[in-house]
Formats: structure tokens, C-alpha cells, sequence
């Protein structure tokens, strides 16, 4: 596991602090994060990890931007083109 992905777990944990100079760290060792795979004193903070939880929710339920928008434009732009030029051949 490397650092984001151990900042990101310690996150969630109601031991975090956050130090200045160094960002997140643990309350308990003043350092960053460095265990392996797990830490052994983690308590999930409820109120952060659903914070964290909503957003991930919101960031998937969002709908797509539209990318049919240049469509529109496209076809709009086209017509104003044809007519132009049936303007510019009916006055020949």
C-alpha cells in the first residue's frame, strides 16, 4: 500500500490529526502513515466516512455531461451555412 492509499484509509479514522508542515497524521505516533497493509489502532470516524460516502455517491449518481450539445450547435450552424449560400446563388 503506498502513502495515498494509507492517507486515504486515514482519513476515515478518528485518530487523525493534521500537522502543518506534514498534512494527515496520526495523533498517536505525530507521523505519517506507515503501516503495511492495515493499522492496528484504526477506529472509523462515522462522520467522516460517510462524508466520504456521499461524495463517491454523488460522484457516480451524476448524470453525463452532454455531449450532444456540440450536435446542436453543429446542425444550427449548418442550416445558417445552406441558407447563406441559397441567399448568395439566388441573387446570381
Amino acid at each position: 500500500m503506498d502513502l495515498p492509499q494509507r492517507l486515504a484509509f486515514c482519513k476515515k479514522c478518528e485518530k487523525r490529526t493534521f500537522d502543518p508542515n506534514l498534512g494527515i497524521v496520526c495523533s498517536l505516533t505525530q507521523r505519517k502513515p506507515d503501516f503495511i497493509s492495515n493499522c492496528n489502532d484504526f477506529i472509523i470516524d462515522p462522520k467522516e466516512a460517510s462524508k466520504i460516502a456521499a461524495k463517491s455517491y454523488a460522484a457516480q449518481s451524476a448524470p453525463p455531461e452532454e455531449s450532444g450539445s456540440f450536435s446542436i450547435w453543429g446542425v444550427i450552424g449548418l442550416i445558417l451555412i445552406v441558407i447563406r449560400l441559397i441567399f448568395f446563388f439566388g441573387r446570381l
